[in-house]
Parts: C-alpha cells; structure tokens; sequence
C-alpha cells in the first residue's frame, strides 16, 4: 500500500541491502609454503648395521689359531702318554687325558682366532657369531694341519697294521667281558676288515666335528671377551 490507511501519509518502501563481508584470505609467505609442502624426512633406524668380518684379516688370524691348535694337540699327546708311563696308567686314563687337553685346546684356539683378528681390526665390533665363524675356520684348519701329517706318517711307516690291530684287540677285549652270547657275535663280526674301516671313518668324522664344534665354542667365548660392542 503507497499511503498510510489511518493518517493517508504516503509510504515510502526502503529495501535494505545484505552487504556480505568477503572472507579474508590469508597469503603465507613463500618460505613458510614450501616449508609446508616439504616432504618428512625418512624415519630413523635403530637398528644396528650387520657386522661382517674382513676374511682377509679373519683367515690369517685363523690359520694361526689353527696351525697352534695342531701343535698344541701334538704336544698333549706326547704329554698324556708320559704322563701315563710315569703314573702307570692304563689306556683308559690315558684316552681321557689326551681327549680333555685336546678338547681345551679347541677351545682356546677357536679364543685365540678371535683375540688375533681383534689385534688386526681392533675397531671391528665382534659379535658371537662372528666369533663362532672365526672359530670354526680355526678348528678346520686345525684339523687339517693336523690329521694330514698324520695320515702321511701311517703311509710312510705303515701303522695302520698296527691301529688295525690295537682296534681288534679292543673289540676282543669288549667281547669277552660281555656275558651275552649274542653280544659276543656281535663284537666278533666288528673285527672283518670292512667293519673296521668303517668304525675307522666314523671316528675320523666325529673328531673333525669335534674340532668344529669346541673351537666355535671357543670363538663366542672369545667374542664375549674381547668383541668391541657397538656405540648406541
């Protein structure tokens, strides 16, 4: 309606206008947008490096280890048969002190291949296994500078005769301290010449992994004693 109907005053219609604030935007700078967009630098590992072993200083060392390990097992023996002769032990207390020095032997040649390479790198952290690595190349090498000349002194001078007999008489011996009859044709069928060859080759395999097995031992008891340990 243009007029007032009480008064007739004339209206007048004011629209009023709906002003929108713009929104603000807000510019950041250059340094602080590439700051933003920026990749994460890659997470941190804690984990330690594998540790590895320089083979050029670890097989020396070891061939050392292993070559005193030979001649320490040559003198035990020389030293385990006076012993008995001076104590008049019989065979039994004999094998035991040859087998236990020998043993000892082992393992501190699988310590002493450890201690030598330490010597070499000494800012090479050690571990247990690498001292059993370092162990066990000692004791096979060991095993080979000494079951080598051995086996060229029962060709030369023809003892196998001689093992082959000692072996017999074992058997033997066994066999009549056995009550058991069937025990007793068991222990005379050992005595053949194919079952004593290859009781023979048994014992050879079981003294090479005797040798592997106390000179590893002998490594990580060497790594636990002179293994550098890793800067955390």
């Amino acid at each position: 309606m243009a007029f007032c109907p009480h008064c007739g005053a004339p209206q007048i219609r004011v629209s009023a206008a709906v002003t929108s604030e713009p929104a603000l935007l807000t510019e950041l700078p250059a340094s602080a947008a590439e700051e933003t967009q920026s990749p994460l630098p890659p997470p941190i590992s804690l984990a330690p490096a594998a540790a590895r072993i320089d083979w050029r200083q670890g097989t020396r060392s070891a061939a050392l280890a292993g070559l005193l390990l030979a001649l320490a097992i040559f003198l035990v023996s020389l030293l385990a048969v006076a012993v008995g002769l001076v104590l008049h032990l019989g065979q039994g207390p004999i094998g035991l002190l040859l087998l236990t020095g020998s043993w000892l032997c082992m393992l501190a040649a699988g310590a002493a291949a450890v201690r030598l390479y330490h010597r070499r790198r000494p800012d090479a952290a050690i571990s247990a296994g690498m001292g059993a690595r370092l162990g066990i190349v000692s004791g096979l090498l060991g095993f080979l500078l000494y079951s080598v000349p051995q086996a060229f002194r029962l060709i030369v001078f023809h003892s196998g005769a001689a093992i082959r007999e000692a072996m017999q008489k074992a058997v033997e011996q066994a066999a009549t301290q056995s009550p058991d009859p069937r025990a007793q044709e068991m222990m005379r069928n050992f005595m053949s010449p194919g079952a004593l060859a290859a009781i023979f080759t048994f014992l050879v395999v079981l003294f090479f992994l005797v040798f592997l097995v106390f000179s590893s031992l002998g490594g990580v008891i060497g790594a636990a004693i002179w293994g550098n340990k890793q800067s955390s």
